[in-house]
Parts: C-alpha cells; structure tokens; sequence
C-alpha cells in the first residue's frame, strides 16, 4: 500500500448516546477512532446515569471536561516519570564512576 492509500479518508461509523455520527478518517486511524467514541459513550452514559436533568450538551461537555482531566494526569506523571529516570540515569552513572575510581586506586 502505497502513502497515497494509507492517507486516504473513509468514512466510520460511530454510535454515542445512541446518535450515529459519520467522521472522515484514514483506515489506519479508524481503530483509535472508534475506541475514542465508544469511552465517550461509556463517560457520558456514566454522566447521564447520576444526573438525570442533564441534556446532551451538558453532558458531552461533562465528559469533555473528565477526559481532559485525565489526560493532563497522564501527561504530568509522564512528566514525572522522565523526570524520576533522569536522576536515576544520573544516580547510576556516578555509581558507575565511583566503583570505576575505586578499581584504579585497587580498594
């Protein structure tokens, strides 16, 4: 398959709230697509449950607002992680420079 094909648009079929909606997308992001449009459903199915006053509007930007949430959660502890594996880098490094000091002076 050539790039032209990989980046050709079809169409997908998504169903949330019980709404289908029809998004343009390329066959290799189709299944990202649907997995993305079904978790909107289950937030805002979720949403909808425990507020029955709620309409469709509000809830999708309930759920809009949740999913942001734990995206940018996701994104701060990858943060933190990269920050956490630096310094161990950097802590092993100077074990590795300790122990390579010691051998030359013979301890």
């Amino acid at each position: 398959m050539s790039n032209q094909d990989s980046a050709k648009k079809h169409s997908v079929k998504v169903s949330i709230m019980q709404r289908e909606f029809t998004i343009a997308c390329t066959e290799e992001e189709s299944p990202q697509l649907i997995e993305a449009a079904a978790h909107l459903d289950t937030q805002m199915r979720t949403i909808a449950k425990g507020s029955q006053i709620l309409g469709m509007d509000r809830c999708a930007i309930m759920a809009g607002l949740n999913i942001s949430h734990e995206l940018l959660q996701l994104k701060k502890n990858t943060g933190d992680s990269k920050k956490i594996n630096s310094k161990l880098t950097n802590m092993h490094d100077k074990v590795d420079k300790a122990i390579e000091d010691f051998q030359q002076i013979g301890l």
